[in-house]
């Protein structure tokens, strides 16, 4: 709450999210003021801010450029808009953001909304690799009445992505550059040992098996000292160049960019990610009835990865492990291999490649034709090729080949991906006014269809050691070829009607049926609808000559689906088997072969049935903007994977595993404290408040056990799961539990993990706030990021002071030393013992913080300082940094959602951390001209 006091004492009080309440400014790289008359997209379509029955936030093209990392649009959300929660996935160049809409969706899988970049359907690692400077907004649609409208697709929220188009008038050429640099954010509230610190305390364990060294021993190895966090980081470097062009007449208009971005990394000789990007957009007006035009996108990038898993193969988990007296090189320049916490990474690295090229092809055709007056139709075809190849290079003879290889073979992999998603639509729209009466019906039919083939081959024995070909390989049976194919469809029917008197009450509906490929034959269909209504109630007259410029009441209820949790082919009668994959879900083909997932032909329709009430505002010209809002959703027959009986043998299934609700609170605010022709000076904030309960579990269960996280009806689900600890005797230095019955011990035993109803995942609260100053040419922004009541089980730390690892070889935390000595120690670690510290929530902490997201300093120069005759229109300059500070009370990084690729143990992004790309700090420095 300290937090909260603290945004409520700065007058930075709740903002973001409806478009209508963004501020103004001269400069274009601050938000611009939506206007009453500006036209907001709302899905399938567009509406003036005054027509808006729906729950939605609005984030401008301008502030999505000021907020975002040069390689990744997702974070630019972050404490953006109410309800809408955002983590970077890592810190790694082009890595996806994590996007929650409202809380966690369900309990059955992921929690992604659905992307849609111009009416085409996206992945959010699709969505991600879109250049941020091509985007001119992004909304956010959260309640029925605006997600209704997306049926089977709309039950987690839906982003919708609208990017620049041409423009009748003058053509209007932009350049943007960049050049900065990014480093490691440090380790929040602990620091590691350096060598003597280490030596020193395994000195303290010899009782534990450890062999004391002499003095002269540790001045010999101490004169090795140095930190592996230097040795295998580097600050990045970063690039990027956007070129674009605008413009157009009555019967034609254009868009087009051709853009560079480039961002190394921070791990040494690996060179992060280099994306190009080019798009080309055109419409022309062949008649006075019809319309037509396309839009067309190239994206291509290639990555430089690193082995992301819970070992010394990745640099993040050996700069932790390795003891800082081990040095890279033996004295005669080989590398060395003889650390006892792992192999040497600094050789895996250059001698284990991992190599991904994507590229990707979006385009957009449409046809509109004005049949009458009022009345048009418009066909729409989107489609989106998608095309990967990853490839792993083992080197002959190097010290991992010869660890997995008995004799130097070498190794090369490579996985290949491409997917076709296309959506055609066709609708008809009709708009009529009978006096005050508005009406405005659109109606359409809509097909998608996805296809995806992967084909993965391994080759070994190479025969060479500095050639990545696979023609140069023995045949060998170890030399293989897999490959997958899937396909999913969705068949759409729908309506969505709007209807207002004179501006003043507004009604809108909609009902849509989908058929998805991805359920039970006798289940494929779901009907979905959602009805709103709103009252614009500073248009009436009693309203009018006093300080409220705007007010608007609202309300609806509505039902949206999920088919996104589930794999394709898992609603089929035939077995499959498959792997736990980053995200959760199973992959086939890759599992133990023990481990089966059996087809559910019965499976159905995971639904959301949403209520929303909210209120929008503006007062004292326009000075003070917000809205509130109070929502509850009802989600129905979550799809979850669970085992079945062990008499049916180690067999899992798809099913519709239960049902909760969620319910929360929604809060946004900007004031102009001062707003003059030279001098503006804007405050924004915006809050959330959430909350989950699971309802009901399937077959009359009340709870179920996954391991590190319980669900439990009536408590929030993905509580964690553990043995609680009761703290440290001050008498004699032992670890105290609490057994299940709530009676303390000294005596551990895992069977005493009960359900942790007050430790879960799921921040309690969440937002932003900030402030932008504009005086002349001069501007200043800075944007804060927040959430709390949200907990991490923090393996990081508890290796990091774990003695027992000391031993083994690894480096420690110097908190680690703080350990029980003497009788009356308190505020300390567990005596050591040969147990090491155990397994329980002692190690779950609030990973609560606030963050410096974003703060930037920028001047322009217009034509009065550049002259009239200057070919530039304006010239602008700007340093900006990014994550420049934390405050949190977390040991370690309390924001990135992915333990590490290989081990994430829990479906809830955040809950467990492992050694997994850090997130960083940036500084950059901007050059915008227009001419």
């Amino acid at each position: 709450m300290n937090v909260k006091l603290h945004v409520l004492s700065a007058g930075a009080l709740f903002f973001l999210g409806q478009a209508a309440f963004a501020q103004k400014t001269k400069n274009d790289s601050i938000l611009k003021e939506n206007k009453i008359e500006e036209v907001i997209v709302t899905g399938y379509q567009k509406k003036k801010a005054d027509e808006i029955t729906q729950a939605q936030a609005v984030v401008g093209g301008d502030e999505i450029r000021r907020n975002s990392p040069t390689t990744s649009i997702g974070n630019s959300l972050q404490g953006r808009a109410s309800g809408v929660f955002v983590q970077s996935t890592t810190g790694q160049p082009g890595a996806a953001a994590t996007i929650q809409v409202r809380g966690v969706a369900g309990v059955g899988g992921s929690s992604e909304p659905t992307y849609v970049v111009n009416g085409m359907y996206m992945t959010a690692r699709q969505f991600s690799a879109i250049n941020p400077a091509d985007v001119e907004s992004i909304s956010i649609l959260k309640d029925a009445a605006a997600t209704a409208q997306y049926g089977a697709r709309g039950a987690n929220g839906v982003v919708v992505v609208t990017t620049k188009a041409g423009k009748a008038g003058k053509t209007h050429y932009s350049f943007e550059t960049k050049f900065g640099f990014s480093e490691r954010l440090k380790d929040n509230n602990y620091t590691m040992m350096n060598s003597r610190e280490l030596m020193g305390f395994q000195n303290q364990l010899g009782y534990l098996g450890f062999k004391p060294r002499t003095q002269q021993e540790m001045d010999r190895l101490a004169a090795f000292d140095h930190n592996w966090q230097k040795d295998l980081l580097k600050p990045s470097s970063i690039q990027s160049y956007l070129f674009s062009a605008q413009g157009g007449s009555k019967e034609s208009t254009f868009y087009y960019s051709l853009g560079y971005d480039s961002d190394n990394g921070i791990i040494r000789d690996i060179d992060g990610l280099k994306r190009y990007t080019g798009n080309f957009g055109f419409t022309n007006r062949l008649s006075e009835k019809l319309n037509v035009g396309i839009n067309l996108g190239v994206q291509y990038q290639v990555t430089q990865n690193f082995r992301d898993r819970n070992n010394t193969q990745n640099p993040f988990g050996a700069m932790y492990k390795y003891a800082p007296y081990e040095p890279i090189y033996n004295p005669d320049g080989s590398y060395n291999q003889t650390m006892r916490a792992g192999s040497n990474v600094v050789e895996q690295i250059s001698t284990y490649r991992l190599d991904d090229q994507r590229l990707r092809i979006p385009v957009t055709l449409f046809a509109e034709y004005k049949i009458i007056d009022g009345l048009k139709f418009k066909t729409n075809f989107n489609g989106l090729y998608d095309w990967f190849m990853g490839t792993q290079w083992l080197k002959k003879g190097s010290n991992l080949d010869l660890t997995v290889n008995t004799i130097p073979t070498g190794s090369l992999n490579k996985n290949s991906f491409y997917g076709f998603n296309y959506t055609w639509n066709n609708s008809i729209n009709y708009k009529k006014s009978f006096g005050s009466h508005n009406f405005d019906f659109l109606g359409f039919i809509e097909y998608n269809d996805n296809f995806n083939e992967t084909m993965n081959g391994g080759a070994y024995g190479l025969k060479s050691p500095v050639i990545s070909v696979p023609s140069i390989t023995t045949p060998s049976d170890r030399n293989t070829f897999t490959g997958i194919k899937t396909r999913n469809t969705l068949f759409s029917l729908a309506g969505l009607l709007n209807y207002d008197y004179a501006g003043k009450y507004l009604v809108t509906g909609s009902l849509r049926r989908d058929a998805s490929s991805r359920f039970g034959m006798n289940n494929q269909s779901g009907v979905f609808w959602s009805a709103s209504a709103a009252w614009n109630i500073a248009k009436e007259d009693f309203m009018k000559g006093g300080f409220i410029n705007d007010l608007k009441l609202r309300g609806s209820y509505g039902t949206t689906g999920n088919d996104g949790t589930l794999p394709d082919y898992y609603n089929v009668s035939n077995v499959s088997y498959g792997l736990y994959g980053s995200n959760g879900t199973l992959y086939p083909g890759t599992y133990a072969q023990s481990s089966y997932i059996i087809g559910n032909t019965n499976l159905k329709w995971e639904s959301n049935a949403i209520t929303n009430v909210g209120v929008d505002f503006t007062m004292w010209n326009r000075r003070v903007r917000g809205s509130v809002e109070v929502y509850k959703n009802k989600r129905k027959d979550f799809v979850q994977l669970v085992p079945l009986d062990k008499q049916e043998g180690g067999y899992y299934q798809y099913i519709n595993a239960g049902d909760m609700s969620q319910k929360g609170l929604e809060v946004e605010l900007s004031v102009d404290v001062i707003k003059k022709r030279d001098f503006n000076w804007n405050l924004h904030a915006n809050i959330s408040f959430q909350k989950s309960i699971l309802d009901k579990l399937a077959d009359g269960q009340t709870e179920r056990n996954l391991g590190d996280t319980y669900l439990k009806v009536g408590e929030s689900p993905y509580s964690f799961y553990n043995v609680r600890f009761a703290g440290v005797d001050p008498n004699n230095g032992d670890a105290l539990y609490y057994d299940k019955a709530g009676n303390i011990t000294n005596v551990y035993s895992a069977s005493n993990a009960v359900p942790l109803t007050d430790k879960s995942p799921f921040p309690k609260s969440f937002g932003g706030f900030g402030t932008t100053v504009q005086y002349k040419g001069l501007d200043f922004s800075a944007d804060f990021a927040f959430k709390m009541g949200s907990y991490t089980y923090n393996n990081m730390y508890y290796a990091a002071v774990n003695p027992t690892l000391a031993v083994a070889g690894r480096n420690m935390a110097q908190q680690a030393a703080n350990v029980w000595q003497k009788p009356g120690d308190t505020n300390v670690f567990q005596k050591v013992d040969s147990n090491g510290m155990r397994d329980s929530d002692q190690w779950i902490e609030k990973s609560d913080y606030l963050r410096l997201r974003s703060l930037t300093l920028g001047y322009s120069f217009d034509k009065a300082f550049l002259g009239e005759d200057s070919p530039i229109n304006k010239l602008r300059v700007y340093v900006q940094g990014q994550n420049l500070f934390t405050v949190t009370k977390f040991h370690g990084e309390p924001e990135v959602s992915v333990g590490s690729a290989d081990s994430t143990a829990l479906f809830v992004p955040g809950s467990y951390n492992l050694y997994t790309y850090p997130a960083v700090r940036t500084i950059l420095m901007g050059l915008q001209l227009e001419f």
